[in-house]
């Protein structure tokens, strides 16, 4: 069984999605500011993973607002959002086990 991404159905309410993916972007700026501001207070590397993470969110929700369908983006912006996760459970794990 083949999963075709090209074929999916258009957007059942244009500005609907679009006004929601805005919100989320907005959301993510708020808390990567949030997580920023915690990071410079206590120079912790787990906030600053934190900031990294909904910024790089953001900014590929962002990104996708820029295309024609935004519930279809290109295989890179995966990849970012894959490697924001990966160093977010890297400073969990580097906290974790520093203290031990």
């Amino acid at each position: 069984m083949k999963l075709y991404l090209s074929n999916l159905a258009p957007m059942a309410h244009p500005r609907l999605d679009l006004f929601l993916l805005g919100y989320v972007v907005a959301v993510s700026a708020v808390a990567a500011l949030f997580f920023l501001r915690f990071w410079k207070q206590t120079r912790d590397s787990l906030f600053l993973a934190f900031a990294v993470f909904f910024a790089v969110q953001g900014a590929t929700r962002a990104f996708g607002l820029s295309t024609a369908n935004p519930n279809q983006v290109v295989g890179w912006v995966y990849v970012l959002r894959l490697l924001s996760v990966v160093l977010v459970v890297i400073a969990i794990l580097r906290k974790n086990f520093s203290a031990a």
